[in-house]
């Protein structure tokens, strides 16, 4: 689940727990208070009937002699009007006067609520009262108690006193839950619509609220997860916006800062490598390379030359090898200098190197010896190789090097790949080097396979 998401959950859940915490507290506190008022319109009207009773009759026995209390309340509601607000008014000069001799009071203090169209939102079910006189003893039937029956004590202290002309006349109390009328349920409907309404405005308003905040809290945290993602892949060099001063935005300068840091470093570090590895490269070079001629050195040339003969013999290829050697080559150094040596082999070098084919193996065996493998080549090719290379040192301009400087060069060239290992066709040719050499010098000699050194 990503961050967005779960932001927008969040406040959801939030909005809806607070909504309906609310939402339940306050229709709770509204049935509540609406509880109180029923209850104590019902307690007005009914100490209203009371006091009216008591002041038309003078006292309840004597009312009781000539009119029962309901008979009293039903006739004195049909003199009141609903006001405004539905409660049931008493007309200016309209009471109900004293009436002829009744029996006893059928159903004690039962309050019927009026006619229909003319209770207003006093339309509701019987509504019970105690009723007690200032003595605290029982004026009707109401369990638990009779007329006459004096009040419990754990009855006592919720009675209210009914008072008339500064005088407590009789002590009521209601009994039981309160009794809604059509009206009354009516309010409590219309409470509850407008409560789940607005629940329901609210999870709307939370929804957009959420889902703007969500991407605007989260699009920073999506910038950063998105650039660190693609420092992982191997993107160094980051920056994401920042949007603002808060913790995410000084997350994000940290995040730019550290990203170009470690950019740098790597950059910085990928130049020593690269450095590193070109100084490799040469150290590798150097310690195969002859550093006066620049050709491939004794120890890489049999090392390489090991490997073609092995494959010669395995894949039954031609292969030759010429030992070349310079000739009174320690006279030119005794009679030109060491000096001009030095500089007829780095020469011989530079001719060996223009001379034979890429794929031939060249090298500097030693003092003034050179050596040359020719893969893939046999005897005839080989010994027409070596022969342009010993006329082009004979026919190259060394009174350039000294006017009068002349080198030669003799070589032996074997391509006898019957034998036990390179090693012996070394040894063939330098054999053969070495009858060029008592021959006269300056020339080529060669040997086939299966020949006799």
């Amino acid at each position: 689940m990503s961050l967005r998401t779960e932001l927008i959950a969040c406040l959801l859940v939030t909005s809806l727990a607070s909504t309906a915490i609310v939402g339940g507290l306050a229709y709770q506190r509204l049935t509540k208070k609406f509880n109180t008022l029923v209850m104590q319109e019902s307690n007005n009207n009914f100490t209203n009937d009371v006091q009216q009773y008591f002041k038309v009759y003078g006292s309840w026995a004597e009312g009781q002699k000539q009119e029962s209390f309901r008979a009293f309340t039903e006739r004195r509601r049909a003199t009141m009007r609903p006001d405004a607000g539905g409660v049931l008014r008493p007309q200016p000069g309209v009471e109900p006067g004293p009436v002829g001799p009744a029996g006893p009071p059928p159903g004690g203090g039962l309050q019927k609520p009026p006619p229909p169209g003319t209770g207003g939102n006093l339309n509701r079910p019987p509504f019970r009262f105690y009723l007690f006189d200032a003595d605290y003893r029982s004026l009707f039937t109401l369990a638990p108690y009779r007329p006459g029956d004096p009040i419990h004590d754990e009855d006592r202290a919720r009675m209210l006193p009914i008072q008339l002309d500064g005088k407590t006349i009789a002590y009521s109390s209601p009994q039981g839950e309160v009794s809604y009328s059509d009206l009354d349920l009516g309010y409590l409907a219309a409470m509850r619509e407008s409560l789940v309404m607005g629940t329901a405005l609210g999870l709307a308003l939370t929804l957009l609220l959420g889902v703007f905040l969500g991407n605007r809290l989260s699009r920073p945290l999506r910038h950063l997860t998105g650039a660190v993602q693609a420092m992982g892949e191997g993107a160094l060099r980051q920056q994401v916006p920042v949007e603002s001063d808060n913790e995410v935005g000084v997350l994000a300068q940290a995040f730019n800062r550290m990203s170009g840091e470690i950019a740098r470093q790597y950059e910085d570090l990928q130049k020593s490598h690269a450095q590193i590895e070109a100084m490799a490269t040469q150290m590798r070079e150097l310690s195969l390379r002859d550093a006066l001629t620049g050709l491939h050195n004794r120890r890489h040339f049999d090392e390489q030359c090991a490997q073609l003969f092995a494959s010669s013999q395995r894949y039954q290829r031609p292969f030759s090898v010429t030992l070349c050697d310079i000739d009174h080559f320690k006279r030119v150094n005794d009679q030109f200098s060491h000096a001009t040596g030095d500089e007829v082999l780095r020469r011989i070098g530079e001719i060996l190197k223009q001379s034979m084919r890429g794929s031939d193996l060249v090298a500097r065996y030693g003092g003034e010896e050179f050596v040359v493998a020719f893969p893939e080549t046999d005897l005839e090719h080989a010994k027409e190789a070596c022969e342009a290379l010993r006329q082009r040192v004979e026919a190259y301009p060394w009174h350039e090097v000294h006017p009068d400087l002349r080198v030669t060069i003799s070589m032996g060239l074997c391509s006898d790949t019957q034998v036990a290992s390179f090693h012996h066709m070394l040894e063939a040719a330098d054999a053969l080097l070495y009858q060029a050499k008592h021959g006269g010098r300056n020339q080529v000699c060669a040997l086939a396979a299966g020949e006799p050194a």
